[in-house]
Parts: C-alpha cells; structure tokens; sequence
C-alpha cells in the first residue's frame, strides 16, 4: 500500500513541479514510445552505393517490405534488433556508442513491415539504416540536419479494401502512429491527407479488421501513395475503445475495467429493430423485460444494467451525456422509480457500434454510472445502405414495418456528413385470456349470454406504435488542425395501448356509455430532440475537445375510449391527460496529453470541467381529464355515492401538480493513467461536482491492470459513486389506477403519487430527497492464448446506500380520510419516493470470443457471454411514525421483490456467425434465468423458469449491392411460465411482464437492403 500511495503522491508533485514541461508544449520522447515531432525523428533507410549513402526506394525493397508479426513487450533495443533479423535474416551490425542498445521498446503487431517496425523501434534515435547488398543493415548516427529555407506538406493518398473480397473499406481510420494527422476512407475506399516531410509509421483499421502499418517517407510537395488489405478479424475485444479512458489507442482488452464492443455488422444480425431488444440479444449483463398494462411505461419501456435500476446506467453519445426520458415509472415493473434514457429513440441504422463499460463510472462521467456507461458511436464515414425489413408473429399479429437508411458523404480535408434515419409501423400484439370473472350484476339477465361472458375483454401485449426517427454526425476539418464536429437527431413516437377492463358492474364507468363495459386506452406523443457542436483541436501538446450538447424529451398522454364518471352523461370519452417534459443542457471541456516521468510508457494527464442545467415540467391536461364534476354514482348498488374523477386508466394532471423547475451542476475532474512499469497500468480519476439543489459530492477510482505474462493480465478496480435524484422523482405527482391484491383479489385502487415536499407526502412521513451512495469494486482477468482467442472473467461488487425508491402504496380508510381532507377525495392511497434502502449486488462476467478463418470454407466467429448477479436489500428504514397507526410497510416485500428477484440472476448468450462467399448464417442462443413475482400474499409467490430462446438468421448476397435476409427471432416459440390463477386477474393475464424476452412467441421477417 506504501508503494502505491508513494506513486499516487508522485504524480501530485509531478503535476505541481514541472510547469516548464506543461508549458512548453513539447512533450519529451518516452522509451519506446513515439516523438513529438515524427518527421524529425524517424529514421531514413539507405543503400550504400561507392562512399556514399543514398535514399533507397522502400516501396520497391523486398526486405523492407516483408510482412512480419512481432510481440515485444518492455524488451530493449538489441532484443528487438535480434527480433527482427530472426524473422528476416537481416544481420544488424551498429556501435553501442552510436545507438542505444539499452534502450527500452516495445512493439505489438501482427502485420508490419519490416519498414515499420524499423521506424517505430528506432524513432527519436537519430539513427539511420544502410543496407548492403550482403544483407545486412548498419545503424549509423544520422548528421546534424542542414538549414532548410521552406519545407511544403507532402500527400498522403490510397485505398483500403478487404484482402479477401477486393472491396472498397469505406469508413477505415488511416493515420499516423502518434500524431493526429489523418482520414477516413470514402466509399471507394479512397483516402488522402497531408502531413509535413518525413519518415512515418502508417496505420490502417477498421473495427470487425485486423490493423495494419507499413512505413512511409513523405517528401517536400510530393504525394505517397500506400494501399491497405485489411484482413478480417474474429473478434473485438482487441477493438480501440473510448469508454472508461481518456487516453487515446487502449483496447478493450488492454483495458483495465471490461468493456464490450459491439459493432454495426452484429447489430444487424437478427430482426430485432429497436436498439433496447437489439443490446438485450448481445449482452447478457443488460436487462429488457416488456411490461403491459403499465401506463406510460407500455411506451418507453425501461432497461437495466447488471441487475441495478434503469436509472443507475449513464448512457453516452460519442462520449457525450444523453438525456433521460421525461416519463417517470411508477407501477409495478422493473424500473419503477425511474426516470430511464428511451434508447428506442436512437434508431439502429444510425449506429457504428456500441461499447459497454461494465464498471462504475461516477469518477469518470458523474451521476447515474453506478452500473457502468453505454456509449453509442454514430456512423461517421460509413458505407450508404437503405433497408426494408417486414414481418409478423407466429400468431399472425404484431406485423412490423421497418424502412431504415444511412447516407455518408466525404468532406475535404478528410471530414464527414453521415445522416441515418427510419420510419417503422408495429402493429400490437395481445395475449391476454378469456376474462371469466362476473360482468354483470346479480340477477341481470345477461349474465346468462354467453357471448357477452368469458370473453376476450383485455389487451395485453405490446402497444401498437409508429414514427420514424433521424440522425446526423458531421466533422469538419478547419484550419490550425481544429475540427468542427455536431451530431444529433429527432424522433417521434405515437402509440396505443390499454389500461385494465372496466366491468359493467364496475362503478368507474357510466353505464348508459358502456353497458357492456370498456377498454379504456392510453396514447402516447413522444418526442425526442437532440443536438451536440463543439471544436477540438491540439494546443501546445493538449489534446483539447469543448461542446455543448442539448436534448428534450417530452411525453403527452393522450386518453380514449374512456370517461370521467364523475360528470355523468356529460363526460368527453376522449381527453387529453397533459405533457411532461424533460430538458437537458451540458457544456463539457475535455484535455488530455501525455509526458516522459522515466516510466515504462508515458503517463497520460486529462482534465476538465462540466456544467449541467436540468429542467422538469409537468403541464396539466384539460379539465374534464382531472376534474371532479361533483356527478354521484347514476345507478346500480352504490348509486347516489361519490363517483372516481377524472379519466379512466389515467386521470389527468392537475393544475397543481404542473411543475416548472431546474437545477444546476458544476463538476470538474481529473484522470491520470500510465504504466511504472511495462506490466503494469494505473488509472486514477477523481470528480467533485456542486448541485444547485444537492451541495457538494466527490468520487474517486482507481484502476490497475497487471500483466506478468504476455497475453495473461489481472485487472481490478475500487470505486466509490453517487447519483443525484431525479427533477422528476422530487416532483413528479399525479393520481393512477393500481390493483393491488387483498385478500385475493385484484383490486383496484386510485394511487395518489406525491411530491416529496408536499404536505400530503411530510403528512405520510416523507423526508427530503438525497443523492444516492455506492462503492464498486472489481476483480477479473484477460488471457488471449492465441491471435484468435480471447477471453475476460470479472468479478463484482456493488454497494448502494439511500437508494432512492418508490414507496409501497399506503391505503385504508383512514389514509382515504386523510387524503379526502387534503381535497383528494375519491383517491384511496398515497406513496413518495424516498431513500429507504441499502443494497449490494454481486456478480460475474464472463466473455468468449474465438474464431476461424476457414480459407475457401468462409469464416467462422464465436462469441460467448454469461452474467451472473444477485441482488440483496441490507436495510430497509422502518416505518416513519406518522404511518405507525395505519400498520403500513414503507418498503413493501412486493418492492423488495421487484430489487431482487424480478430480473434474471443468470443470462447467457452465445452467438455463431459463419460468413462464405455471399452467404452469411447467423446462429444466436440465449438463456435467461428464472425471474419471481414477489405478491402482496406469500402464498402467491411465482417462480417462472428458466428458458432457451433460439435466433436464426440467414442472408445472401445477390450482385454487388442488394442482400435478401430471411430469419426468425424465437425460433421455436418458446413462451414463458404461464401465471397462477390468483395471479392472472380472472384469467386475463396469461404471462407475466416480468418475462426477459417477452411473451409475444416466434416473430419472423424479410429484409431487403441495397448497399455500397
């Protein structure tokens, strides 16, 4: 520990004694790694001709140009010298006064040049090579450089294809080696960019590719032209990631806290079209369930990450801060509680890949990465593809239409423009049962039709839904090295879906309306904006990024087919409830560069600052959607008594509950990150952040990751974190319909939802809202025994204390009473968010990625992923006093059910892909763990099993442009358990929304796609 607080104390004082070297600009040479100034630094190859030494032609030296694989780690110049030669039969002849042979270098590739490696293991030496005839190279000291009047940029041009197909790469990053400068290539592959005359190792990758570098001498006002053939990869876990670091080239397996990658081509691998279900299918650690007959939440359904709730997930956007939706959860699903990112409303087609930080993030990124940070990387210079994809469920319902694009177009000086967009049409699903419970009246007569009885009454299932959506990504180059960048989109989103049927019996209907009783329906309007813009650049040696980002979600509940019983035969049956409205402004200013502290590798430095403004609203609903019209009960048993106001299934915002508000956040962190020693990386993050509302919070991580034998590592990491509540769980409030089971028996209850700094809610024993409190720790480990093998094991720890929850429902007559007297009358229970529990979640990941290159068999890629996690409640609080009368729990067992046991403790996914020639099959199985319905009775308890789901997709490629997909989702329609009777409200709810996967059976599809 000693050892480990001087390094931390170390890197203190660095940073507080050595304002030279920060100032400067000039970042000092590190052993092994690159030079500031490359065109300086690298070495020129020459051929000794007579006395002298002349410039060879490298592009036509077979030696230089033999293609080599090396995997030296820490070793010195010598080594890697000998290294060399043992793979080329060159013979290195140099004197150790003239070359530092002790010099400390390290280099990774699997296709380089002899050129390259060269160059990289000896830039910043000052060491030239001359070749003889004899084949062998001497390494001489290069002479002090003559004064040169005026040095041009020279130009950097050529095309990057596939070595297997000939085919234009659009979209591969070609730069080089330690320097900011390059492009990406076009849709013919095309790439060119300018750089000043030197010596350079260039590199060309692509994510799904291996990488390759080759070296290049750039000449005064002359063009280079160097092609690429990249080979395809078997995986991507060796992927260059941009989540959980800030510092520039760390792949996910080099990391030192596990991240997955997910890219286009396996985003596209089934016929799954919203981006939740498509995560859900490649990452066993996230969770997607589909509730019904849940409100709002039918419409922007929730999701978790490694079993936490939907709120402790960070979701990015290149890198930066998404907004949240503005709907907060408040029935009985997984995520009540929360206000979650509508994932949904970034369509597919925009996508490149997706990476997954599985780590606590709150040092790194600030509140909500208690569960680790989704970051969604947009197409920049992609390849152009328009798509129609149809189809339908096994049992002929739920047809969707789906017609998705993205368009790139190439900009000077190596910038972009792509635009992506969709318009989908999803019919509903329902699987609901025969509603055998009494419709009618004792003695009615038509309680002896039978068409009128044990009917299918009830809509449970997805909602139906249409919208389209659109994004863009630009990036333009100016000049001074500064780029200009924006991204963002819009979408919009109009859905139907049902609440719980109302009985003709039922005193919530007029019957003259409905004598037969009704359905009554919930719409939703959601809209979604966003738009990001900012520069970066480098100055004096810092990499530097400042923008702002700005987003609004906004959610109208619309209400039809119902009534508001309390006026009578005067009631619309159409209404509309109101809008909320959440906004989100962030301002970040991001720095990074790295410097030579006589470390292994340089010590990377990053710092900077954020400013957030949130803004909440509520906007009431039209009168009759809330009001009481002071109407008694017309008729039936109960007649005369007062009636329910409001619209049935979701009674309306009132004026009071509309809310305007905002907070502010300042933070600013910092990061460092290097390696003491080759073997070893440190990573060290500290955040402090003031809220307007909250005060004062700091976090801090630290990170290592060892590797004593090449290609095994160790890797841990001991965080702590916070999330600050949410604008809407401090004020969000309105009255909803629950059925909560007494003695037996759904029964519906009007819930009133207050805010905590209401007086009903300070009535109920509600005290003010703090932020949430967690401590992370990790432990795994990375081994990739061979090139095409690779797998991650890691251990977690999550603790949380003050989570903010929901509270359970308060109900009885004496609540009924006391919300009557407050001028609720009619509302039969209260609840308030509160920060009543403490949890701690423990888990493990573990990933597989192998795969094959079969020659002229095509080839074959595996990947495998498994999650385990169980969460336990460690506290609950106990009853505020003011409740001690009315016998109520704040924290239920029913919610203690929902932290627990209603998301799978164990996921499995595994996924073959076998690519040949114009065929591509796609085999996905999943397993998701039993999940358990916790009832208010425990004799009502309900474990539903565990179940395999099958995909299959099969595509071929017809010509150069157009590919036929044919596939099945679910393939052998596999449904959940189905519920208990005394869980199934008469019969109707066949299947709980508890499901991982769903309850809609098989869905198969055809999808048609024209692209470059």
């Amino acid at each position: 520990m000693r050892h480990w607080m001087k390094t931390l104390i170390g890197i203190a004082v660095l940073a507080a004694t050595t304002p030279r070297a920060w100032a400067s600009g000039q970042p000092s040479q590190s052993p092994g790694g690159p030079s500031a100034n490359l065109s300086v630094a690298a070495p020129r190859f020459l051929v000794a001709s007579a006395a002298e030494r002349v410039p060879v032609d490298v592009a036509r030296t077979p030696v230089l140009n033999q293609r080599i694989a090396l995997d030296l780690r820490d070793v010195t110049l010598a080594e890697a010298l000998k290294a060399i030669g043992d793979s080329t039969g060159l013979r290195f002849a140099y004197s150790r006064s003239e070359v530092p042979a002790g010099r400390r270098v390290r280099l990774e590739a699997e296709d380089i040049t002899v050129a390259a490696a060269l160059t990289e293991v000896l830039l910043g030496t000052s060491v030239d090579v001359v070749l003889t005839d004899a084949g062998q190279a001497m390494l001489v000291r290069r002479p002090p450089p003559a004064p040169v009047a005026h040095v041009a940029a020279g130009a950097v041009t050529g095309t990057v294809t596939d070595s297997s197909t000939g085919e234009p790469l659009q979209g591969a990053s070609v730069s080089l080696v330690g320097t900011r400068i390059g492009a990406l290539a076009d849709a013919q592959g095309h790439y060119r960019f300018t750089a000043p005359p030197g010596r350079y190792v260039i590199r060309a990758r692509l994510l799904g590719y291996g990488v390759q570098m080759d070296s290049i001498d750039v000449a005064d006002g002359q063009t280079v032209v160097h092609n690429f053939a990249l080979p395809r990869a078997v995986g991507t876990l060796n992927a260059v990631v941009v989540t959980g670091t800030r510092e520039p080239n760390r792949t996910a397996v080099d990391a030192p806290a596990p991240v997955d990658v997910f890219t286009a081509e396996e985003i596209r691998q089934s016929g799954r079209t919203e981006t939740s279900q498509i995560i859900e299918m490649l990452a066993p650690s996230f969770n997607f369930p589909r509730p019904s007959v849940t409100d709002g939440t039918d419409h922007i359904r929730p999701a978790t990450l490694r079993g936490l709730n939907s709120d402790q997930l960070l979701v990015l956007i290149n890198g930066k801060r998404r907004h949240n939706s503005s709907l907060v959860n408040i029935n009985g699903s997984v995520g009540r509680g929360s206000m979650a990112v509508d994932l949904n409303a970034i369509p597919p087609s925009a996508i490149d890949h997706i990476e997954i930080l599985r780590d606590g993030a709150a040092a790194q990124y600030g509140s909500d990465a208690i569960a680790g940070v989704i970051n969604i990387i947009l197409k920049s210079d992609a390849p152009s593809e328009l798509s129609v994809q149809t189809g339908k469920t096994n049992r002929g319902d739920g047809q969707t239409v789906v017609a998705d694009g993205s368009y790139s177009w190439s900009l000077p000086k190596g910038g972009y423009l792509n635009l992506s967009g969709e318009m989908r049409n999803r019919d509903s699903t329902n699987r609901t049962g025969a509603d055998t419970r009494p419709q009618y009246f004792t003695g009615d007569p038509r309680n002896n039709i039978a068409v009128l009885n044990n009917r299918i009454d009830s809509w449970v299932g997805d909602p139906k839904q249409y919208g389209g959506a659109g994004f863009y990504n630009l990036d333009v180059p100016l000049d001074n090295g500064i780029d200009f960048y924006s991204f963002g989109g819009v979408s919009f989103s109009r859905g139907l879906a049902a609440g719980f049927f109302r009985r003709a019996l039922d005193d919530r209907t007029v019957r003259a309306y409905y004598p037969n009783g009704y359905l009554p329906l919930i719409g939703s309007h959601i809209w979604d904006l966003s738009g990001a813009a900012g520069l970066k650049g480098v100055a004096g040696g810092w990499n530097w990024d400042f923008g702002s980002v700005l987003g609004q979600n906004s959610f109208r509940y619309d209400v039809d087919n119902s009534v508001n019983v309390s006026m009578g035969t005067n009631s619309p049956t159409t209404f509309n409830a109101g809008t909320m409205l959440f906004g989100q402004s962030t301002t970040t200013l991001d720095l990074q560069r790295s410097f030579n502290v006589g470390w292994a590798q340089p010590l990377s430095v990053a710092w900077g600052g954020e400013f957030r403004v949130d803004h909440y609203q509520i906007q009431a609903g039209d009168d009759a959607s809330w009001k009481n019209g002071g109407v008694a009960i017309l008729d039936g048993p109960n007649a005369g008594k007062p009636a329910a106001a409001g619209a049935q299934v979701f009674p309306g915002f009132r004026p009071t509950d509309a809310q305007d508000v905002l907070r502010n956040n300042v933070a600013g962190y910092v990061d460092f990150a290097g390696n003491p020693v080759q073997e070893l990386l440190i990573d060290v993050a500290a955040r402090a952040e003031h809220y307007s509302d909250f005060g004062n919070t700091a976090t801090g991580k630290v990170a290592l990751r060892w590797e004593p034998i090449k290609h095994y590592a160790l890797r841990g990491s001991l965080s702590n974190g916070f999330r600050a509540p949410s604008l809407g769980q401090e004020y969000f409030s309105t009255t909803s319909t629950n059925f909560i089971a007494v003695n037996g028996v759904a029964t519906p209850f009007d819930i009133r939802t207050f805010p905590v700094t209401s007086p009903e809610a300070q009535a109920l024993g509600a005290k003010p809202l703090q932020p949430e409190k967690s401590v992370n720790y990790g432990l795994g480990l990375t081994a990739q025994p061979t090139p095409n093998v690779t797998f991650t094991a890691d251990y977690y720890t999550i603790d949380i204390s003050h989570r903010v929850v929901l509270s359970g429902n308060f109900i009885g007559s004496a609540i009924q009473t006391m919300l009557t007297n407050a001028g609720f009358p009619g509302v039969q229970g209260g609840r308030f968010f509160t920060n009543a529990i403490n949890t701690r979640t423990e888990g493990l990941d573990l990933v597989l990625q192998s795969g094959k290159d079969l020659g002229y068999a095509g080839m074959l890629r595996f990947t495998g992923g498994y999650n385990h996690n169980y969460t336990h409640v460690t506290h609950i609080d106990p009853t505020p006093p003011q409740l001690a009368a009315f016998q109520s729990v704040l924290f239920d067992r029913t919610q203690v059910g929902l932290t627990t046991v209603a998301q799978p403790h164990d996921n499995l996914r595994l996924n073959a892909d076998w690519q040949w020639k114009k065929l591509d099959a796609n085999l996905g199985e999943s397993w998701y763990g039993a999940v358990t319905s916790i009832a208010s009775t425990p004799a009502n308890d309900q474990t539903y099993g565990a179940r395999w789901i099958t995909d299959l997709s099969l595509s071929y490629r017809l010509g150069s442009q157009l590919t036929v997909t044919a596939g099945a989702d679910n393939l052998f329609n596999t449904y959940p358990d189905r519920t208990i009777a005394a869980n199934s409200s008469g019969g109707i709810f066949l299947y709980s929304g508890l499901s991982p996967f769903g309850y809609d059976g098989a869905f198969y599809y055809l999808r048609f796609s024209v692209g470059q």
